[in-house]
């Protein structure tokens, strides 16, 4: 079963019908540029309350370029069940996360094979490897997909983002095969916020592609 991971969540309503919907992680942006930045009381109060209905799920805390106290701060009141790293992060940096840790990898036109021999060789120490598209000035949340066949031979390992929507999710997983996807925009409205149908019908695509190829 491919994980499902919804990400930008800033409401209680809203994180709870995307585990209603059958995700399977959440994830939290603790980037204060960010359109989708929570503070870390309010996630803290989301995840608690959420824990309470069901612990069939995971917290993710998403970082840019943070400090190993700042997400140490965070994570002593949130209790997230993975760090993401979505900057440009040392190994050492890595290292020192208090959770087992998805580091983001923005994949740049022509410099495939250089993103795929970070995940091969595990080069960063992290636990598993989130491929997204590069987009200048923005850690995530660009609504743009990057050359998937470029990355087939590391799909399986890694979780997927960029530019995934309801419509095109089936073309990615056939692609990359992914451990994971993450989506973000591609299921919130245009003003902004998470869409009860897209995230519902993200999570049909998704599991009616699972169920085709098992």
């Amino acid at each position: 079963m491919t994980l499902v991971k919804v990400c930008g969540m800033r409401s209680l309503p809203e994180a709870r019908f995307a585990l209603a919907a059958g995700a399977n992680l959440l994830g939290f942006i603790f980037w204060k540029p960010g359109k989708r930045y929570i503070a870390p009381p309010d996630a803290a109060r989301i995840i608690g309350a959420l824990r309470s209905e069901s612990r069939d799920w995971s917290a993710v805390g998403v970082f840019v370029d943070p400090t190993p106290d700042e997400v140490a701060a965070a994570n002593d009141l949130c209790d997230f069940d993975f760090v993401q790293l979505s900057g440009h992060e040392p190994v050492e940096v890595v290292r020192a996360m208090p959770r087992p840790t998805f580091k983001a990898l923005h994949v740049r036109p022509g410099q495939e094979d250089t993103t795929a021999r970070t995940v091969a060789d595990n080069a960063l120490s992290a636990h598993r490897y989130l491929l997204d598209t590069h987009a200048e000035g923005l850690p995530g949340g660009t609504g743009r997909a990057f050359d998937w066949d470029a990355l087939r031979g590391v799909g399986p390992s890694c979780l997927v983002a960029g530019g995934l929507r309801p419509d095109n999710i089936a073309s990615a997983l056939a692609s990359l095969a992914p451990f994971g996807v993450d989506v973000c925009s591609g299921v919130e409205f245009p003003t902004g916020g998470k869409d009860p149908r897209l995230i519902r019908a993200f999570l049909e695509a998704v599991r009616s592609y699972d169920h085709r190829s098992n």
